[in-house]
């Protein structure tokens, strides 16, 4: 077929004489005219189209016209299985097509993907890899784009988990190196032990540490069987090679998940599989913002195809999103129970949709324990989709796959979100914690729900429930930043599960149970979703206006691949620009974060001059910035490069838990603060719980363990200082009925048995016991056997810090305002008035009490009188 300037794609459809492709749809109409007109030399072009819409039939037809201009194509998708069915809906058209996988190549395939006789189907990892096996193609098509950001960050992220084997010595062996050097993170230290919590925010290591511990650090690497034993299979053998000789260009994370060494962005740029390609067609019914996809991507810059009137809304199905009404977690019993009752009213199949690989082990460790059949999905594998599709029951598990899974029809009736998914790297987590202002995390959220709400309604047929676990997911997805980013058609079953969510339980489990009655009753669900009130008279809306326009990606990824060649001037030319885009968007976080990385550039180029330059940039940064946790991250750095002696701010640790109850609580904290209050001066059971909610006041990770064998504490406290880990075992006394008896020996007997336990399971932390009891007087053999181990707290006592705490978060809560940096960090100076002062207040405060009742006049004198 000759080559022509402005193809006519129904005229070629025509020409395959396909009996099942016989005419586009309206949709598929506009969008390839408008690609026809507009858009055939683009070199980055992204392509919305609802689910549904026929968006794999539409790449073809332009795959087909890309061959017939001598181009050679390759159509990327998320998984095998989406390979296959692009490959079988290719030959239903007629379209000459031949599909690779890993260790599947051929020879004649090869050769015609090569000549551009046919187009070339695989998934991402196949085409993105240290060694790719087809050579780069004319046209890249990026099916479910957002996919493509796993495999090209992989590239040069050097990931050591923190699991069993060589992983984790090598994971332990990097973090005593930072802490030998510096005692600037303490988060390190409860990460050493094992102590913290999968959600405890990484830490950025500054790149003034990183540059004293990275020669070391490359010496452990290599000596490391991770990268130097090919049994292992680990993907760091892989990505060590690549990152060798970048470590000081790149950021490191610690987490208590694992480490990340990795540029800011991914340099996709150099990577000639991507760079090569005359053409880049994204596609995805969930696009977002041209700006954030180029920052996923990290290639250049991106161009939406738009069309002259909107496109149809898509055919779904019925849909209907559930969310968990109540303050509990996840994996708390009573919310995991009702996740499993519905996956028994579906019939006993259930995909999971993890934020992490972190989360999704802990849930699969949960699963099995609860005697159910777990099937893992991970990256660049596949298979496990099809053997979970060959069974009658089991659960899928996933981490960070909320696109690119085609779980439509009778596959799967439930799909449960188990978190916010709006952080599935250390990389995320990090600005999620620190960057409160960038808004592009927040758009995300939105993004990622919206293509979850897809995974089992793609034909008009679906039908299928989602259940979201996350107690904060009401919260979130009221954020105008949130919804801003959910597509018109989705914006209904946002709002219905909104309504629900309103409702409580009661709500919550009418509504499924709604869902599963037989199809012959239609209007089951509708009536049992639908709200109490006559909806209000539709009003206009509040105007949207903020930061979501800032077109930052650029300048951000140049940086990066800049900093990545050793380009050091132009990148921090870049970061600087970022910067100021950022500034002038209101994200001053954000926009402090690439002044950060202008510093580095600076710093790592090495001369005098350049050393001084980075002070400077960090200096601008923040003078007259606000007091959050970020910037006062970024003093700290100056500090350091000024070569002042610095140590950590106690604070920071109340600032990150409190910020991170506000985002998960939303309007809801005050009742929460109240739930916890209650619970404290209730039953033991209850006041098991209400130590869990002081415990976050306090900044400490609270954790009631499981079960209630011999020696089982009833409440675990673990919290970071510069020096160590810090774990404080709780032992719960109540009195039945009548006045108080005094302590026994008894009671101080059951909470050192415990102490043993904990102090043998985290050998590096340093463990006490705290006996919280409603007693006035002590027994005299009591206090000595409790003298240096344990400190016994007045119940009062307990309520009084809790009072104390709740009232100063509830005052921090109000000043924030409407969340911005300036409002946090001007509430922050405010609180910090109203806190202890002491440094590690409350490591004092919990220390062994020589055989006295802690009261709740000693809370009181710890805190500044107002």
């Amino acid at each position: 077929m000759a080559y022509a300037a402005k193809p006519d794609f129904e005229h070629n459809l025509a020409d395959f004489g396909s009996a099942r492709f016989t005419r586009l749809r309206p949709g598929q109409r506009q969008v390839l005219a408008a690609y026809a007109e507009q858009h055939l030399d683009a070199t980055d072009l992204a392509i919305e189209m609802p689910t549904g819409e026929g968006k794999t039939l539409l790449a073809l037809l332009i795959a087909d016209h890309a061959l017939s201009r001598g181009w050679s194509v390759a159509y990327l998708t998320g998984t095998r299985q989406l390979a296959e069915r692009v490959e079988e809906e290719a030959e239903t058209l007629g379209l000459d097509v031949v599909r690779f996988a890993s260790k599947d190549y051929g020879g004649a395939k090869l050769d015609d993907y090569h000549q551009a006789q046919a187009v070339g189907v695989m998934n991402y990892w196949v085409y993105f890899n240290s060694s790719p096996i087809p050579k780069p193609a004319d046209l890249v098509i990026f099916d479910d784009a957002h996919l493509a950001e796993q495999p090209l960050s992989g590239l040069q992220t050097l990931r050591i988990p923190n699991k069993l084997g060589p992983a984790r010595q090598l994971y332990q062996t990097i973090c005593e190196l930072v802490v030998a050097h510096t005692d600037a993170y303490p988060g390190l230290r409860a990460m050493l032990d094992g102590t913290a919590q999968p959600g405890t925010p990484p830490e950025l290591l500054s790149f003034r540490d990183w540059d004293a511990i990275a020669g070391p650090t490359r010496d452990a690497i290599e000596a490391s069987p991770l990268v130097t034993d090919r049994a292992l299979k680990d993907e760091a053998m892989y990505v060590w090679p690549t990152v060798r000789d970048h470590l000081t260009q790149c950021g490191i994370l610690i987490g208590p998940s694992g480490i990340e060494i990795r540029p800011y962005h991914p340099p996709t740029a150099l990577n000639t599989q991507y760079s090569r390609a005359k053409q880049r067609i994204y596609l995805s019914a969930t696009l977002g913002s041209m700006d954030d996809l180029q920052r996923r991507v990290g290639g250049g810059p991106v161009n939406r195809l738009t069309t002259d009137t909107p496109l149809p809304s898509g055919t779904t199905g019925e849909r209907l999103l559930v969310l968990n009404p109540s303050a509990e977690h996840p994996f708390d019993p009573n919310v995991l129970g009702w996740a499993l009752a519905q996956t028994h009213a579906a019939g006993g199949r259930a995909a999971w949709l993890c934020a992490s690989h972190a989360e999704a082990d802990t849930l699969q460790e949960t699963l099995t324990a609860y005697g159910q059949q777990v099937y893992r999905l991970r990256p660049g594998d596949d298979s496990m989709v099809e053997t979970w599709s060959g069974v009658a029951s089991g659960h899928l598990i996933t981490a960070g796959r909320y696109d690119g899974l085609d779980l439509a029809g009778d596959l799967c009736k439930l799909v449960i979100i188990t978190t916010v998914p709006q952080a599935s790297s250390e990389f995320e987590r990090f600005v999620v914690a620190y960057l409160g202002d960038a808004s592009f995390m927040r758009h995300r959220v939105g993004q990622r729900v919206t293509q979850a709400l897809g995974r089992a309604n793609r034909e008009r047929t679906d039908r299928s429930l989602y259940l979201g676990l996350d107690p904060s997911f009401a919260q979130m997805l009221a954020d105008p930043a949130v919804r801003k980013s959910i597509p018109a058609g989705t914006e209904p079953t946002i709002r219905a599960a909104l309504e629900i969510y309103d409702q409580g339980w009661e709500g919550s489990l009418r509504a499924c149970a709604a869902f599963w009655q037989p199809a012959a009753q239609p209007s089951a669900t509708a009536e049992a979703t639908a709200p109490a009130s006559p909806r209000r008279k539709v009003r206009p809306g509040r105007n949207s206006s903020g930061n979501s326009d800032v077109s930052s990606a650029d300048a951000e990824v140049s940086a990066a691949t800049d900093l990545w060649l050793g380009d050091h001037a132009g990148a921090a030319q870049k970061a600087r620009e970022a910067a100021a885009q950022l500034a002038m968007a209101g994200e001053t976080e954000h926009a402090a974060f690439w002044r950060y990385v202008e510093a580095h550039a600076h710093f790592d180029r090495g001369r005098p001059q350049d050393r001084a330059a980075a002070r400077s940039a960090l200096q601008e940064a923040i003078t007259g910035g606000p007091r959050t946790t970020w910037f006062r991250r970024l003093a700290r750095t100056v500090a350091d490069l000024e070569g002042c002696a610095h140590t950590a701010d106690d604070t920071d640790r109340f600032f990150l838990a409190w910020d991170e109850w506000r985002r998960e609580t939303g309007a809801r904290l005050d009742r929460v603060l109240s739930e916890g209050r209650a619970l404290l001066t209730g039953s033991h059971d209850q006041q098991c719980e209400g130590l869990t909610r002081l415990a976050r006041l306090v900044g400490a990770i609270g954790e009631r363990p499981p079960g209630k064998e011999q020696s089982a504490t009833d409440c675990r406290w673990t919290w970071s200082t510069v020096k160590r880990a810090e774990r404080r075992v709780w032992e719960v006394k109540t009195v039945p009925k009548g006045e108080p008896y005094p302590l026994n020996r008894t009671d101080v007997n059951q909470l050192l048995g415990q102490i043993e336990v904990e102090t043998k399971r985290s050998a590096r932390t340093r463990v006490f016991g705290c006996l919280l009891t409603p007693a006035t007087v002590t027994q005299d053999d009591a206090a000595e056997a409790a003298h240096d181990r344990i400190v016994l707290v007045n119940h009062g006592a307990a309520v009084r810090l809790y009072d104390v705490l709740a009232d100063r978060l509830r005052q921090y809560d109000a000043l924030c305002g409407d969340n911005n940096a300036e409002a946090r960090g001007a509430a922050r100076t405010r609180i910090e008035a109203l806190l202890p002062q002491e440094d590690r207040w409350l490591g004092k405060l919990l220390a062994p009490s020589r055989g006295r009742l802690i009261t709740a006049d000693d809370v009181g004198d710890v805190f500044p009188s107002t």
